[in-house]
């Protein structure tokens, strides 16, 4: 049988910088553990992300998108009023930019590398329009949430107080790292220094993020027209 049942799990990934998570899918899609599944787009909010030049080498279409180079937040702003204010319009303005009928509307959203934290203004569209969205962290559900979370977990690990950290992947809410996990994976310390636990965990990194996406894509799939 052929028809919309059939037809791969419309992606749009948004990047902010080297894109390595980025190239993991792209990978994945070519060598099938991602065969359910489409990349249709990139956004970044990094004009020189190198996301961009993976994407280009794989004829995926890229946007560029900033917070401060589209006009919603002047440079060096230090009001917070002002500042959440900025963003908030950047976030509905985002939204509105992926819902756009001018463009190939996404099934999923996947956050690889996204350096940027979406108010209500983005999620609440985008959750209305029934698209789901997806995030990697490099922590296990509930602990260091947010920036910086291998720094903080290796300084539990060196002081005793940590034998293990992790990785996640989970749904995106408006609580920074708290949606529902879909994926997790504990990591055990071996003693090493920071830089080396980094490459470990961006090695299981890109092993999760493309689990837990062929994982959502599927249930997309099976679930279109129920």
């Amino acid at each position: 049988m052929t028809g919309a049942e059939d037809s791969p799990c419309r992606i749009l990934v948004m990047a902010s910088g080297f894109g390595s998570n980025f190239q993991a899918l792209i990978d994945a899609i070519s060598t099938g553990p991602l065969r359910n599944s489409r990349i249709i787009s990139l956004i970044t909010n990094r004009r020189n992300a190198h996301a961009i030049v993976r994407a280009e080498k794989a004829g995926i279409p890229w946007d560029y998108f900033n917070l401060i180079s589209n006009g919603f937040l002047q440079k060096g702003e230090t009001n917070e009023q002002k500042v959440a204010e900025g963003r908030q319009k950047y976030d509905a303005a985002l939204a509105a930019r992926v819902l756009s009928t001018e463009r190939e509307r996404p099934e999923l959203i996947v956050l690889a590398g996204w350096m940027h934290v979406f108010s209500s203004a983005f999620l609440e569209p985008i959750e209305k329009a029934g698209i789901r969205i997806i995030n990697l962290h490099p922590a296990l559900p509930g602990e260091f949430d947010g920036a910086m979370a291998i720094e903080r977990a290796y300084e539990e690990l060196k002081a005793g107080r940590l034998t293990r950290t992790g990785i996640m992947a989970h749904y995106v809410i408006a609580e920074v790292d708290r949606g529902a996990p879909i994926i997790v994976k504990e990591i055990e310390w071996k003693g090493e220094e920071l830089e080396e636990l980094k490459e470990r965990i961006h090695l299981h990194e890109h092993e999760l993020i493309v689990e837990a996406t062929a994982k959502v894509a599927q249930e997309i799939v099976e679930g279109r027209g129920t």
